[in-house]
């Protein structure tokens, strides 16, 4: 054994750990992110996020100020850009104004831009007979990787939802929802595209993009087309 780091409080350790210049950076179920020293395990930096980080966490090069920029998400769906080398927050972005939006999928860095994933655990509250299900769609948001502005946002599912019907309880039932983006996006840059693969729907009848893969045009977020 070289090394051994235990996550203090921690239950798990979601996200897959990034190597870079002789350091490990992991993000865990509470909330921490380390920078950890490949060689001795020992922590050079923590930052604690607003909630539980289970993507991994994607370096880039930075500013003049902040060299290196370590990107993740959380599990409400706020995104960070924080200095790789120490640890101090250089900007954050809540992705959705869903309230159990999440962000589980590492962001992809290509060319200045970081494309970050949208998911959720909305259908969970299906089980709950007043839980007005459901609302969340999932997609993509495109920033500018190095100040966070919003370039675009992406919907897998185009519509809005609407209200459906009501339960014999009268909670009232919205749709179409759901076909979150779990992973992380692929870009390519060829053919100016972004690709993701988007997760089961929450309501009926499914829409056509849920458990599909989509491709959406790079530079506007345009859908170009889908393949369920």
């Amino acid at each position: 054994l070289k090394w051994a780091f235990g996550f203090p409080n921690g239950n798990s350790a979601y996200g897959q750990p990034s190597v870079v210049g002789g350091r490990v950076f992991v993000g865990s179920d509470t909330g921490f992110v380390y920078s950890i020293d490949t060689a001795t395990g020992c922590v050079h930096w923590s930052f604690r996020a607003n909630a539980g980080v289970r993507t991994a966490i994607t370096i880039g090069a930075g500013t003049a100020a902040h060299k290196f920029l370590a990107y993740f998400g959380d599990v409400k769906g706020t995104i960070y850009a924080v200095n790789a080398e120490t640890g101090a927050a250089v900007w954050s972005d809540r992705t959705s104004r869903h309230a159990i939006a999440r962000v589980t999928g590492g962001p992809t860095l290509v060319a200045g831009r970081l494309y970050v994933p949208l998911s959720s655990l909305e259908e969970s509250g299906a089980g709950n007979p007043n839980y007005p299900c459901c609302t969340f769609r999932g997609g993509v948001v495109a920033y500018d990787a190095l100040n966070g502005r919003r370039l675009w946002t992406a919907y897998t599912i185009p519509e809005e939802p609407v209200q459906l019907k009501k339960t014999s309880r009268g909670t009232q039932l919205w749709g179409p929802a759901g076909a979150g983006v779990w992973s992380s996006p692929t870009v390519d840059l060829k053919r100016r595209a972004v690709y993701v693969a988007t997760g089961n729907a929450y309501t009926q009848p499914a829409a056509n993009t849920s458990d599909a893969v989509i491709a959406f045009d790079l530079d506007t977020g345009a859908r170009r087309w889908v393949r369920q």
